[in-house]
């Protein structure tokens, strides 16, 4: 019995000196874990403490080094998320970071699946789901099969393997333009004694160019391209050489200039539906035109660009100069109010008792403050962060689809009490502030430009800035840097004729190619003078859609 006992009391004794070098062992393992985990949070808390600092240096860098918006929260939850063996959401990744990006297919599987609920209120980032790439594209579907004679067989069961399906791999394919000359012969008959003679009926339209080469699809193709795409005249001709046609930049500067006196009825009843709209809203851009009678043999001209209704219509104007009597004759007889950015040029237009009301541009007051901000001025922040706030407003009646009546409340219940803070911080800190300096000056410009900034508040039709007529001003700037100037001041005039054409193709969603070819068919067909309204893109795209509709279909086959 005791010597049982003894040799249980030894075997604990072993079994307790086993575990006591194993628990040593261990202990050591986690010791090093702990050193190396401890390591590793030094070298992450130092790599943080530097983008700390690099995000507290924003306003004293250049505008392109900003750093996108929320990077600072992504790299605090990359650090966490990856300490727990997680990875961050793919829906929150940010460009330019090097964690992996979700593939093509997983994009497209998860298309369908994000519901507007889901998306960040006014995100900058948010926008809506993409269409399927190519849905419009001609398909070409080339089936890849193994021949009948090299078919194998299964190897456990000796019979011929059968289809069972296939993999699909999808590319676009470039093939450039083709460029070809279009001989019509058009026959004559008549009889011997010279009496009567019959001439066949054409079947091509009229030359848009009497005399000339150019058909309606090379001058859509040059005007496209010189006015929306920035591409010169020169840059267009040596891409004609390419494909074996030569022909002179006079030739094709002659042949656009006949395209735009060929579009001046357009522009003239785009004028005139202008009157008509409820708001007018205007911008204008500097273009350089050739002078031979100027010091410089080269003027700056303007570019003006007036939007009817936001997006209803669109008119250009070229002017040699920036007088105000250039925009107050195009807009005398306007029935709707007027948005600018405060240009003096136009103050008689809302003297009188009939006068329309006048909306400002809030970009332009807020972009002020940011200037003064980005030259050290931190007392800026506060008037940034307020129009921040009534933006955000602006974006939630958007993503909501309210209509005038909707925004205009929402307005009230939220962007007012924001401007009247707005208010109470100018007059609190103007005092404060010497007038020459960059922040005093935005002050200035806000103070004297406050009953048209704050007019939008208290009309749901108004926006709260010009920013809609400054974006489709960009093709302008484009044409600027590319071309450089216009080639005389005539020729500036009919590059407002083009361009007032393309950019209502641009607001109505028309192709442009699709619409210049058949406009200017029409129209070199001697098209009534009566009915141009009908040419203009809003009406010719109704007409088509109107044509393209069957008895017993479903739908309307948009013109793309």
């Amino acid at each position: 019995m005791a010597a049982d006992r003894r040799k249980q009391i030894e075997g604990a004794i072993a079994a307790l000196g086993s575990l006591r070098s194993a628990v040593a062992s261990e202990q050591s393992r986690i010791l090093d874990e702990v050193v190396a985990l401890l390591a590793s949070l030094d070298g992450e808390l130092a790599s943080l403490s530097a983008k700390l600092r690099w995000h507290a240096s924003a306003p004293f860098r250049s505008k392109k080094d900003e750093a996108p918006e929320g990077q600072l929260a992504f790299e605090l939850l990359r650090m966490l998320t990856g300490r727990l063996g997680q990875q961050p959401a793919p829906d929150h990744a940010q460009p330019g970071d090097g964690d992996a990006r979700p593939t093509e297919g997983d994009a497209q599987r998860s298309e369908g699946d994000n519901s507007s609920d889901d998306k960040p209120p006014g995100g900058r980032g948010s926008r809506p789901n993409r269409e399927r790439r190519g849905v419009g594209l001609r398909r070409k579907v080339q089936e890849v099969k193994v021949p009948e004679s090299e078919v194998q067989k299964c190897p456990c069961c000796t019979k011929q393997l059968a289809e069972m399906g296939f993999d699909v791999r999808e590319r676009f394919i470039y093939q450039p333009a083709e460029v070809y000359i279009l001989e019509e012969r058009i026959y004559k008959y008549g009889c011997r004694c010279g009496e009567v003679v019959v001439t066949a009926e054409p079947t091509e339209p009229p030359k848009p160019i009497p005399g000339g080469m150019a058909s309606s699809s090379l001058l859509s193709q040059l005007a496209i391209g010189k006015v929306l795409d920035g591409n010169p005249v020169e840059r267009f001709a040596k891409q004609l050489r390419r494909q074996d046609i030569d022909l002179a930049t006079s030739t094709l500067h002659d042949w656009f200039g006949r395209t735009g006196d060929m579009f001046g009825i357009l522009r003239t009843a785009c004028h005139r539906q202008l009157l008509t709209c409820g708001l007018i809203s205007l911008d204008d851009t500097p273009v350089r035109a050739r002078n031979a009678d100027h010091p410089a043999n080269v003027q700056t001209g303007r570019q003006w660009l007036y939007l009817g209704d936001i997006n209803q219509i669109a008119y250009a104007a070229f002017t040699p100069d920036w007088k105000g009597t250039h925009p107050r004759r195009v807009l005398e007889g306007a029935r709707g109010d007027i948005q600018n950015d405060g240009y003096a040029g136009i103050n008689p237009l809302f003297v009188g008792p009939d006068a329309p009301r006048r909306i400002g541009c809030n970009d332009h007051g807020r972009r002020r403050f940011v200037q003064a901000l980005e030259q050290g001025d931190r007392r800026a922040q506060p008037m940034i962060d307020l129009y921040s706030a009534l933006y955000h407003v602006e974006r939630t009646a958007t993503e909501r689809n309210l209509d005038a009546t909707g925004r205009c409340a929402l307005r009230q219940a939220q962007s007012v009490p924001l401007w009247r803070e707005f208010e109470r911080v100018i007059i609190d800190i103007t005092p404060k502030v010497d007038k020459k300096a960059p922040l005093g000056k935005a002050i200035h410009y806000w103070t004297r430009q406050q009953p048209s900034l704050r007019a939008f508040l208290d009309d749901g039709r108004f926006p709260i800035s010009n920013a809609h007529v400054e974006r489709l001003l960009r093709v302008v700037s484009t044409f600027r840097k590319n071309s450089l100037f216009v080639g005389s001041l005539d020729a500036g005039e009919r590059y407002a004729n083009v361009l007032t054409v393309l950019l209502n193709c641009e607001l109505a969603g028309v192709n442009p190619y699709v619409y210049l070819v058949d406009v200017i068919d029409k129209i070199a067909a001697d098209w009534p003078a009566h009915r141009v309204t009908e040419l203009l893109p809003r009406a010719w795209l109704a007409a088509r859609q109107a044509e393209q509709q069957r008895p017993g279909q479903a739908g309307v086959v948009a013109v793309t």
